[in-house]
């Protein structure tokens, strides 16, 4: 976005004499910009094109204006033999200090918790609109974005993130690999990860990368089996990908020094107590999972730091006051079960209140967006239809957060 300008790399299969790549950049009121280059000499010909200042347009959080993409191989003639259309957003990221900026300004990431399961389709979505739906729940309740967990999301979704200026972590499945005999990352994790960056490495709403979760090892002298997946998973992010930031394991066990980003996990339910654990961050002290005599991660450096699973408040109206109250088979969700909806924004406002007012916090992620089978802590329910005052969990994340207040 700096440059104003878009880059394009073609890879091709053959160079023949006299071929070219032309790429089109163009919006709704025709072409942008166009520019040819030459296709016999490079193996993948890469274009650069410029965006005139009264025709740039930024993608932004809650705006997702795209541009029209056309790519075409011509021969020596200037024929046409093969095209391709495609769309891009013009948008940057960096890092400042402890603040991640989208576009030159700190922008407080309100992430929700997606696992994109559905009742009937499981890891499925059963039908496009049902990916759009997810998206539209997610604005409505006042986040401005998902971490995808655990999960390759259909692309799609990127797709329609894309138009909507959603904000988005890509993840990869791990399900909390270890260093135990049952559950030893290997290699194909990494191959694996890499396909993942080369299908969806130019979708605009992708504004960072989480290999891995919860991995857990206590750190010894010596590197384990998952130290090298987790700094391979992390080293080919950063190859396929230098322009966002990574984690290289969301909570728990951070292994790479010059992770982009540090998190954690804290389910703590008492919003004062919560406050207390994360109230080292300002002093480079931040909350970090582990106990403190047997550490998991390796020291936090600076880095900007949010809180990516927190809340996952449990509440499930239906049961109120039941024999199923507190049957953990048939209801689960984090600590105890609050009594009401009053109770339940009462903690919500209370625990969300503490990370939008930390200076030093750039984002949080909440869980989750719907429940999940037993899992009765999202603001929506499994199937989608709302259970709780959305106007009200909104309202509490529409103010400014500290870190966009600042200068």
């Amino acid at each position: 976005m700096a440059a104003s300008s878009f880059g394009v790399v073609v890879p091709l299969s053959g160079n023949r004499p006299g071929s070219a790549v032309r790429v089109t950049v163009s919006d709704g009121d025709g072409v942008v910009a166009t520019e040819t280059v030459r296709a016999d000499v490079d193996l993948a010909p890469s274009v650069r094109l410029r965006l005139p200042a009264d025709r740039t347009r930024l993608w932004e959080p809650g705006d997702g204006f795209l541009y029209g993409v056309r790519i075409e191989l011509l021969d020596a003639a200037g024929a046409v033999t093969d095209a391709a259309g495609s769309y891009a957003g013009l948008r940057s990221i960096a890092i400042d200090g402890k603040r991640v900026l989208i576009n030159g300004r700190p922008v407080f990431q309100r992430l929700v918790l997606d696992q994109g399961y559905y009742p009937d389709g499981l890891m499925t979505a059963p039908t496009d609109a049902a990916l759009l739906r997810d998206i539209e729940l997610s604005l409505a309740a006042g986040f401005n974005g998902a971490r995808l967990h655990q999960k390759v999301f259909e692309e799609r979704f990127l797709y329609h993130a894309d138009r909507l200026g959603y904000l988005v972590w890509g993840e990869f499945g791990d399900w909390g690999a270890s260093t135990g005999h049952e559950q030893r990352p290997t290699a194909s994790f990494v191959t694996q990860w890499l396909e993942v960056l080369e299908r969806d490495v130019s979708h605009p709403s992708i504004i960072g990368w989480c290999p891995l979760n919860e991995t857990t090892q206590e750190i010894h002298d010596h590197v384990t089996q998952l130290d090298d997946v987790t700094r391979g998973m992390f080293l080919a992010t950063k190859l396929a990908d230098p322009t966002r930031p990574v984690i290289d394991a969301s909570g728990y066990s951070h292994r790479v020094r010059e992770s982009d980003i540090y998190d954690s996990h804290n389910y703590e339910q008492e919003p004062v107590a919560f406050a207390e654990q994360l109230s080292g961050l300002g002093k480079d002290e931040p909350f970090v999972n582990g106990a403190p005599d047997r550490p998991i991660s390796v020291p936090y450096r600076g880095q900007p730091y949010l809180v990516s699973e927190y809340g996952g408040i449990w509440w499930n109206p239906e049961l109120a006051g039941t024999e199923q109250d507190a049957d953990r088979e048939s209801s689960w969700g984090y600590g105890q079960r609050v009594r009401d909806e009053e109770e339940f924004h009462t903690r919500f406002a209370g625990l969300t209140g503490t990370l939008l007012d930390d200076p030093d916090m750039f984002g949080y992620c909440y869980t989750q967006l719907t429940d999940v089978f037993q899992e009765e802590n999202g603001i929506y329910r499994f199937d989608r239809t709302a259970k709780l005052d959305v106007d009200r969990v909104r309202a509490v994340q529409s103010r400014p957060a500290a870190s966009e207040r600042r200068p």
